[in-house]
């Protein structure tokens, strides 16, 4: 009996033994396969890896090959070569090379050829034939004064004249273009009103120590951007409108003043803070703050005439612009690019009703009735006056806003 049981358990451990033993070799066959496809993969990346470096070493030769194509900013090497390279684009058609100023615009004036393909592509055949004049013209020219060895070279002079080239077929495409000579205007003009809202901002700053002594507050400095400044317009005098020139001689001003055109979403105790620190820069600039006479003797002592300090008499305070109407103010919104913070006290409270979507800050809540503490003599005659223009315009625009809601 104890023998049957033996063999009986005996037979059962080796089935189970064979049981494992498959499930091991089922596993052994399954990881042989997973490797088999690892190595294919293994495989197939180090081939493609293979043939990425034999395209670089192709591309690399191939850019090593070519003379000074490829290289950046060659013609400031070889500054030489710019006066003899240049004159030649122009004499080909025809135009005195001397009229610097002009000779671009009167190039642009010349009709283009029937297949329109005239200042296009270099590999236009007419074009690659007026390149190829160009060199050989600088490559034979014997009136120039002998040339440095490294710029007497074909390469060289090559791609000079076709980086000129470009250069030049891009300035006459903007000319022959009216949309691209407005778009380059308003860039250049944009440009232009920039640059004079960063001289006023710059202004503006340093009369910040004066006005926080003398205001007693602290941090003003955070209210002053760029991008939140008046844009100061120049104007050709025959395109004034009749309502500015008025304007402009209401305000004492005469031709080559500049004209302000505010913006819309400032409130009056801002623009009335960014007035107060133009009138305490021209303080500055004029020497105003000079004050009084100095004497070194003590008062009821004997002794010689008390010294004065020559005192410079202070220059005119008069201003170089005058304000548009309210009515013409710009709608720039206030997106600074140097994301200044805009305070809630900053913002005209009907424009940020009717612009939820603009985000403000609060704080500067001395801002808030900045007005009221104004010292008579701290803003200009005409700014007093456009400050009441502005006072008016705005009752205006909240009586407007409120009847469209």
């Amino acid at each position: 009996m104890n023998y049957n049981n033996f063999q009986q358990q005996l037979l059962t451990e080796m089935q189970k033994m064979n049981a494992r033993l498959a499930a091991v070799e089922s596993a052994s066959q399954i990881i042989l396969a997973n490797q088999q496809t690892a190595n294919e993969r293994a495989e197939q990346h180090e081939n493609a890896l293979k043939e990425l470096l034999t395209s670089v070493e192709a591309l690399m030769a191939s850019g090593a090959s070519k003379s000074t194509a490829g290289k950046k900013n060659i013609s400031n090497k070889h500054p030489d070569l710019k006066p003899i390279i240049q004159p030649i684009f122009f004499e080909l058609c025809g135009i005195d090379h001397k009229v610097r100023g002009e000779r671009t615009e009167l190039l642009a004036q010349i009709p283009p050829l029937e297949n329109g393909e005239a200042y296009e592509t270099i590999d236009d055949k007419v074009n690659a034939l007026y390149i190829a004049e160009v060199i050989d013209r600088v490559w034979d020219n014997e009136t120039t004064p002998e040339m440095k060895d490294d710029d007497y070279k074909h390469s060289v002079i090559t791609t000079m004249t076709k980086s000129y080239w470009r250069n030049l077929s891009q300035q006459i495409s903007i000319l022959v273009s009216a949309e691209k000579v407005e778009k380059l205007t308003n860039k250049q003009t944009n440009s232009r009103r920039r640059g004079r809202r960063q001289t006023v901002t710059n202004h503006r700053r340093s009369a910040i120590p004066d006005f926080e002594k003398s205001y007693e507050c602290e941090g003003s400095v955070a209210l002053i951007d760029t991008d939140y400044g008046s844009d100061y317009v120049s104007y050709e005098e025959g395109e004034l409108s009749t309502d500015s020139a008025e304007r402009r001689k209401d305000q004492n001003q005469g031709k080559g003043s500049r004209k302000v055109v505010g913006l819309e979403w400032r409130s009056l105790n801002y623009i009335a803070f960014l007035r107060v620190l133009d009138e305490i820069h021209r303080h500055r600039k004029s020497g105003g703050d000079n004050k009084g006479v100095e004497t070194n003797a003590q008062e009821g002592t004997a002794g010689p005439p008390s010294k004065r300090r020559k005192v410079t008499k202070p220059k005119d305070l008069h201003k170089t612009t005058f304000d548009a109407r309210p009515s013409k103010m710009s709608s720039r919104l206030p997106k600074s690019g140097k994301s200044t913070v805009l305070f809630n006290t900053m913002v005209n409270a009907a424009w940020l009703e009717a612009h939820k979507e603009v985000k403000v800050v609060e704080g500067m809540e001395w801002l808030k009735d900045f007005r009221k503490s104004i010292r008579e003599e701290d803003l200009a005659a005409e700014d007093k006056k456009t400050a009441r223009e502005m006072k008016s315009y705005n009752r205006l625009y909240v009586m407007h806003n409120t009847a469209c809601l």
